[in-house]
């Protein structure tokens, strides 16, 4: 069990997860750890160094630790903060060698790992549906001694807008999630959100054509213009849909840092995404956006709150949960741009 606090000298520490979604996944049991600390001892956050811009956003007035390349060189850290109790929430080898020096180190069961851990659970299931990932982080609290927490997201603060973007709604187009140098301009008038791509694999991603008909349809109905965003690796899926839509668009992919992600979405109109880091981060904001699922399960994966709507054409096949069909990717290609198109419309009506 999780020691309780004795000394504000001994840091308690939550190891984040490194993928965007799930560490804004991971919020609700920051908070919730933070709480049950209350002012008896401070909590600390390790977490991969991508989001240490994006962490005094996600997580106000918590101390922020980028995890090393290396990770036994977290060590000499941990030793001089005199971290008292480490819980992990990722389950790699990797973070359970990162927290060694803590004398209480505690996460989920994993073979070989649990060695180096003084304390493990396992990961929560149920025999009647998905467990949300959510709900497995703060499981695992419960299960190590702490009360029964909530999957709930805090209420986000106010961003600013970046340096160029309108005065007026947008949309933002986002195909995946490792990001770059800011944008050079923004556009000048409003702007819609759309991720057609997600960094698990081709499986989780709908066909560029069908993003594309969308688009087009809110460019007329709606006079939204279309933004493509993304990373350096996400430049094709993008290109793919500027080259299906057949008119010019404006492509960021590759030109954003996770903060300015953060910051375009803040002030979008709409957001259309996949199953993936920027839709968790759409959620946290509470913007409207529709998510296309296929691959993956909204009940295990899916955004927290009600600001996002999932869209999806179940099949027999479906969740798979695999990166690359090995059939016709049925799952996608019979889901319609009119099916989406409803969902967006929906959304924009209840602003």
């Amino acid at each position: 069990m999780i020691p309780a606090p004795t000394s504000s000298d001994q840091p308690h520490l939550l190891r984040l997860p490194n993928w965007l979604g799930d560490f804004i996944l991971s919020v609700p049991s920051v908070r919730h750890y933070q709480s049950w600390l209350g002012n008896q001892a401070p909590l600390v956050v390790v977490g991969p160094p991508s989001m240490r811009a994006l962490a005094p956003i996600l997580l106000p007035g918590i101390e922020y630790i980028p995890a090393p390349a290396f990770p036994l060189a977290l060590h000499p850290l941990l030793r001089k903060r005199k971290v008292s109790v480490a819980v992990a929430l990722p389950n790699s080898l990797r973070v359970a060698l990162e927290i060694l020096p803590v004398p209480y180190r505690a996460g989920f069961e994993r073979g070989f790992r649990n060695s180096f851990l003084t304390e493990h659970r396992i990961r929560r299931t149920s025999p009647f549906g998905y467990v949300h990932v959510a709900d497995q982080y703060l499981g695992l609290l419960e299960d190590l001694g702490l009360p029964k927490g909530q999957a709930t997201l805090p209420t986000p603060p106010q961003l600013s807008k970046p340096p160029n973007a309108p005065d007026h709604p947008y949309l933002a187009v986002l195909p995946g999630a490792a990001y770059g140098p800011a944008p050079p301009n923004a556009p000048d008038h409003p702007y819609l959100a759309v991720l057609p791509g997600a960094a698990y694999g081709p499986a989780k991603r709908w066909d560029p054509a069908s993003f594309a008909s969308v688009v087009s349809d809110l460019q007329q109905s709606h006079s939204l213009e279309p933004i493509l965003m993304g990373g350096s690796d996400d430049q094709k899926d993008c290109q793919a849909v500027a080259e299906a839509l057949g008119s010019p668009i404006t492509n960021l992919a590759g030109k954003t840092t996770t903060l300015e992600l953060a910051e375009w979405l803040a002030h979008a109109h709409l957001v259309l995404c996949h199953d993936s880091g920027p839709m968790h981060l759409a959620a946290y904001l509470r913007k409207p956006a529709v998510a296309v699922f296929g691959s993956t399960e909204p009940a295990w994966t899916g955004p927290l709150g009600d600001s996002v709507t999932v869209v999806r054409h179940k099949v027999s096949c479906s969740p798979c949960f695999l990166r690359v069909c090995p059939l016709d990717r049925r799952c996608m290609t019979r889901l319609t741009p009119e099916e989406v198109l409803t969902a967006c419309r929906h959304r924009l009506a209840q602003k």
